[in-house]
C-alpha cells in the first residue's frame, strides 16, 4: 500500500507489534558467499510487506552484502523472510536496533502483507495476537540472557 502523505518514504504499511515477536536470524549471505553458521534469536518490533525493524544483543553494519534469514510463526504460519540491515542504532544500554528492507520475491511481500494485514484487524478488534511466536516478557531481560548465554559459550569455546 502506498501512502499518500508527504515525507513518508514506506512502499507497504507496517505494523508496531503489540508484543515483540521471537525469531531466529541467520545470516546466509556475505559479499554474495553462502555462509553456514548458527542462528541468534532477535525480537521483532515492527513488521510490513518491505520489511521490519528489530532488536538483538549482536553488532552489525548496515550493509547492503550481508544477507539474513528471518524465521518465525505468526497467524499460525511459519515466515522465512529474507533482506538487509538499511539502519542501525543503539537501543538502551548494550543492545542494538535494525531496519532491515526485504530482499525477496513479490509474491513473499504479498504474504506477509496479508498476515501483518489480519494481525492488525484482530488488533483493531482488540483480540490479542496469540498464534505467533510472541515475547510478553521485559525486552531487556531476553537480550540480557541472550548475551550472557553468547558469553559463556565463547568462554567455553577458548
Amino acid at each position: 500500500m502506498a501512502s499518500g502523505s508527504e515525507g513518508h518514504k514506506r512502499e507497504y504499511f507496517r505494523l508496531k507489534l503489540e508484543h515483540p515477536l521471537c525469531a531466529f536470524m541467520t545470516i546466509v549471505l556475505v559479499k554474495g558467499k553462502t555462509m553456514e553458521i548458527g542462528s541468534a534469536k532477535v525480537l521483532i518490533e515492527d513488521i510490513g510487506a518491505g520489511g521490519l525493524r528489530f532488536l538483538s544483543h549482536l553488532k552489525m553494519p548496515a550493509s547492503d552484502q550481508l544477507v539474513l534469514q528471518f524465521e518465525t510463526e505468526l497467524c499460525g504460519s511459519t515466515l522465512k523472510m529474507y533482506g538487509h540491515v538499511v539502519r542501525t542504532s543503539p537501543w538502551e544500554q548494550d543492545f542494538y536496533e535494525y531496519a532491515v528492507r526485504f530482499t525477496m520475491e513479490e509474491a513473499q511481500h504479498l504474504e506477509i502483507n496479508q498476515l501483518v494485514n489480519r494481525l492488525a484487524i484482530r488488533y483493531r478488534q482488540n483480540r490479542v495476537g496469540t498464534e505467533g511466536n510472541f515475547w510478553k516478557g521485559d525486552r531487556q531481560a531476553f537480550l540480557q540472557e541472550l548475551a550472557q548465554a553468547s558469553q559463556t559459550l565463547e568462554t567455553t569455546r577458548a
